[in-house]
């Protein structure tokens, strides 16, 4: 689970002392909060998982990972004019293992949809626009220096010139893995492309789970999809600010000390709409 609470944990040094060996406890009168990481596309239904917080230092084994899931909630998303209640299904590829799903709402380019949880009483609730999607115009696939098994991909398009833009890439290996995950270094702003044909690299997904031996390039033969997305700016100052923490993890002098940036008025986390255009390249250069 993404790592929306967190505190400052960091002890400053002296050079007239010796050493620093305090005991904190992060877990004293701790109440857990409301974590929501909901999204619906453009052509797509919306999807929100839900989950609890849990303070910096806390016990992860078996019994405390199956409290993460919140499953008794009411949730329902409206464009203003309909509505529907999501449905709780399992998925067992991806904590929190459960998410609200929906059947009749799809997502449509322009327009407003409103998020609302019930739970214990109390409401959370967040807004967001789907962006319209912006399509690829081509795919580069190129090998990476010393190595004739590794491939960057670059991808093309026009970037519209009299708007502000943003966008997140999301990537997956097929018979690897098992939906689409975050592409590593994929959320940017047109502040730092070139206009009006854009490029953008596309990396592998980071997984926690391959610290050891991830890398971010394909590898010959791999089948990759390529889910390129427009978002609006509070979804892409989210990913920007959790792609710092996964470069900055275990950085001492760049400590996690505050909450990501979210929409979700009640609790944390971010309702999302995303403008989607979907691709599958082979890596047979």
């Amino acid at each position: 689970m993404k790592q929306f609470v967190r505190y400052l944990f960091l002890c400053l040094l002296s050079l007239s002392i010796e050493g620093c060996d305090p005991k904190w406890d992060f877990t004293t009168d701790y109440e857990p909060q409301v974590v929501v990481e909901g999204s619906i596309e453009s052509n797509g239904f919306a999807r929100v998982y839900l989950s609890y917080s849990k303070a910096l230092g806390s016990t992860w084994d078996s019994l405390s990972i199956s409290e993460i899931p919140l499953t008794t909630a009411r949730v329902e998303v409206s464009d203003g004019e309909k509505s529907e209640v999501l449905t709780l299904r399992s998925e067992d590829h991806r904590l929190p293992y459960f998410v609200y799903t929906g059947n009749t709402l799809r997502g449509e380019p322009g327009k407003r949809y409103f998020l609302r949880i019930t739970h214990q009483g109390k409401d959370l609730t967040a807004e967001t626009t789907v962006p319209a999607p912006i399509k690829i115009d081509s795919f580069t696939i190129q090998p990476c220096a010393g190595s004739d098994t590794l491939f960057q991909v670059t991808a093309f398009f026009h970037d519209p010139q009299e708007e502000k833009n943003y966008y997140k890439l999301f990537t997956r290996a097929y018979g690897k893995d098992s939906a689409y995950y975050n592409a590593f270094m994929g959320t940017v702003s047109d502040d730092i492309l070139s206009s009006p044909t854009a490029q953008i690299n596309v990396f592998r997904a980071f997984r926690h789970t391959e610290l050891n031996k991830y890398t971010p390039f394909f590898v010959t033969g791999e089948e990759v999809g390529v889910k390129f997305t427009q978002v609006n700016e509070e979804t892409f100052l989210f990913w920007k600010e959790y792609e710092n923490e996964v470069v900055n993890n275990g950085n001492p002098f760049f400590p996690n000390t505050s909450n990501l940036p979210g929409n979700i008025r009640g609790g944390l986390g971010i309702w999302a709409g995303y403008g989607v255009s979907s691709y599958q390249i082979h890596i047979n250069p």
